[in-house]
């Protein structure tokens, strides 16, 4: 009997144990998609939850220059994106924001040979 209690307090221990020393789960953040294909954007309205974290995604599978960038001039963000030649996808990390709009651009040269030279859009944060 007293060995049971012993194996069931050292059982509890390491759960405990396990419990306090394992890290919090994190959810994953929020990911928005957009596509910047020969100098034209997917879409230029995206949403987003407002005191939160998230992330813009941009594939730029169809842009064949490496001069390519996305900025949200109100956040002071710029990322220049690759070409399709490489790894043509990036990933910007936006700060939690409070709720409102907040402009954002996706450039490239006229030199490029792309057929537009890019957009400008909102990301919506509700």
């Amino acid at each position: 009997m007293r060995s049971m209690h012993h194996n069931l307090l050292g059982a509890v221990t390491v759960a405990a144990a396990v419990a306090i020393a394992a890290p919090p789960a994190h959810a994953d953040l929020p990911t928005v998609q957009l596509g910047f294909h020969n100098g034209y954007c997917s879409t230029t309205e995206l949403n987003v939850p407002a005191d939160t974290p998230f992330n813009v995604d941009i594939d730029t599978s169809f842009q064949f220059t490496d001069q390519s960038e996305f900025r949200i001039p109100s956040l002071k963000i710029r990322k220049i994106l690759p070409s399709a030649y490489f790894n043509p996808h990036a990933r910007v990390v936006v700060g939690a924001q409070p709720p409102g709009s907040i402009p954002f651009e996706l450039m490239t040269p006229t030199v490029s040979g792309s057929a537009g030279t890019g957009c400008w859009g909102t990301i919506h944060v509700w």
